[in-house]
C-alpha cells in the first residue's frame, strides 16, 4: 500500500527507472505475499497473473513507441490467466444468484457504451483496444459468477474494468487530470481485493490451517 500511495502522489526521485520501480513495487508485494502463501494451482494461477499484471505495469510507464499495445498484450495475458483461475473455481449454475447474472449483463452493456462512445478517438489501435476490452469484461463476469466472496472478488474484478475505461479515456480522449488518479487507485485496489478474497478462500478443513471467507 506504500508503494501504491508513493506512486499515486508521485513520491519518488525523477526519472523513468524510479518511476516504474516505485509503481512495480505495489503490486510486487502482492506477488510475494502469494509466493509466500502457495498453496494450491489456484494460488500458482493468481501468482502468474500478478506477475503479467506487474510486466504490463512496467509497459505503461516506459516512454517508448509500442510500449502502450506490449502493455495491453501483458494485461491480457492476466486476463487470460485470470479467467482461468475463476472458471476452475466457477459457482455451480444452480447457485448463481439472478442479481449476479444482472450485474454481469450490466458490465457487457457498459462495455458497449463506452466502446461505442470512443469508437472514433481509438484511430489505428481500434481492434486492439476493443478485443482488449472483451477480454476484460469476460474476467469480470467469470469473477463474478465464481465461488470465490462477491464482495472481494467481484468488486475487485469490476473496479478493475472502470479502471481501464478511465485509463483508455486518458489515452485516447481529452480527460480532466483527476481522472489519473482514478486510474491508479481503482486498479490497486482492484488487485488488492482480488488477491485477498482468493487467498482467504480455501476448502481444506480448519484444522489443517485453512481459512474460510464466506
Amino acid at each position: 500500500m506504500i508503494g501504491a500511495i508513493a506512486y499515486g502522489v508521485g513520491l519518488y526521485p525523477e526519472g523513468i527507472l524510479w518511476q516504474a520501480l516505485v509503481k512495480m513495487s505495489a503490486v510486487s508485494f502482492l506477488v510475494l505475499f502469494v509466493g509466500i502463501n502457495l498453496r494450491s494451482f489456484t494460488h500458482f494461477l493468481l501468482l502468474l497473473a500478478l506477475v503479467a499484471s506487474v510486466t504490463g505495469d512496467v509497459m505503461l510507464v516506459l516512454p517508448q513507441d509500442g510500449a502502450f499495445l506490449y502493455g495491453l498484450m501483458a494485461f491480457g495475458v492476466a486476463h487470460i490467466i485470470f479467467i482461468l483461475m475463476y472458471l476452475i473455481n466457477g459457482q455451480r449454475f444452480d447457485r448463481i444468484s439472478a442479481s449476479r447474472l444482472r450485474y454481469v449483463l450490466l458490465l457487457w452493456a457498459f462495455a458497449f457504451v463506452a466502446g461505442f462512445w470512443m469508437y472514433d478517438a481509438l484511430g489505428e489501435m481500434r481492434n486492439y483496444v476493443l478485443g482488449y476490452t472483451a477480454m476484460l469484461v469476460l474476467m469480470a463476469s467469470t469473477a463474478i459468477l465464481s465461488r470465490f466472496p462477491p464482495r472481494l472478488v467481484g468488486i475487485g474484478a469490476v473496479l478493475f474494468v472502470f479502471s481501464d475505461a478511465a485509463l483508455g479515456a486518458r489515452q485516447f480522449m481529452s480527460v480532466p487530470e483527476f481522472v489519473g488518479y482514478f486510474v491508479w487507485a481503482s486498479y490497486y485496489l482492484s488487485q488488492f481485493m482480488v488477491t485477498l478474497g482468493v487467498m482467504l478462500t480455501d476448502d481444506r478443513p480448519a484444522y489443517s490451517g485453512g481459512y474460510r471467507f464466506d
